[in-house]
């Protein structure tokens, strides 16, 4: 009999083990940077765009509000660069074509790419029209859901490696007879004449 390490049936359920644990570890490297706000009128945030290998100069506006008395809300903020003083005007408007109805709450949600530089930003909330206070994200965008595609499939293809370890026939360790055969054992030695 062969190793037990070398068995086709070890092979899998290790392998595969090792495969799960190598797509984790890239899942966790993926490069994000994002930040999620509630915000009312006239409050100011901090934000920086990244200058990275994995990152890009987008910026990916998320907002999202339970639905109140007014169905038409009007978000205005300006994203200034702290150093340069460059700004950027962003205006979203939700209304009807937005709503997002979940069990038991109706929301209004949209998202957005706005180009920016890279820099650190401080965000200005200057106008919400028809709405007390917001949920805002902000990500860059990066290579993170790149990484994600690779450790998830990898994770799969661990997972249905220990699914096949599981199938194949043999054991996963050796029985008894097999340790002492491959591990051997001393006869008693018997001399001609005695």
């Amino acid at each position: 009999m062969g190793s037990v390490w070398l068995s086709k049936k070890a092979f899998l359920y290790f392998g595969g083990t090792a495969v799960i644990l190598i797509g984790a570890a890239i899942v966790l490297m993926a490069p994000y940077h994002f930040n999620n706000f509630a915000v009312i009128e006239n409050e100011q945030r901090t934000f920086s765009i990244l200058d990275e290998d994995g990152y890009y100069p987008r910026l990916e506006i998320a907002v999202s509000l339970r639905l109140g008395n007014s169905t038409t809300v009007d978000i205005g903020f300006v994203l200034e660069e702290n150093s340069t003083h460059d700004t950027y005007n962003v205006n979203i408007t939700l209304d009807e074509s937005n709503i997002v109805e979940s069990q038991d709450e109706i929301f209004l949600e949209d998202n957005l790419v706005v180009a920016i530089l890279p820099g650190n930003y401080t965000i200005t909330f200057d106008n919400i029209d028809g709405a007390g206070r917001i949920d805002i994200g902000f990500e860059q965008a990066s290579d993170s859901r790149l990484y994600v595609f690779i450790g998830g499939s990898m994770n799969i293809i661990g997972l249905i490696m220990g699914i096949a370890g599981y199938f194949v026939s043999g054991a996963f360790l050796p029985t008894d007879s097999d340790t002492i055969v491959e591990w051997g054992y001393e006869e008693e030695e018997t001399y001609p004449g005695n």
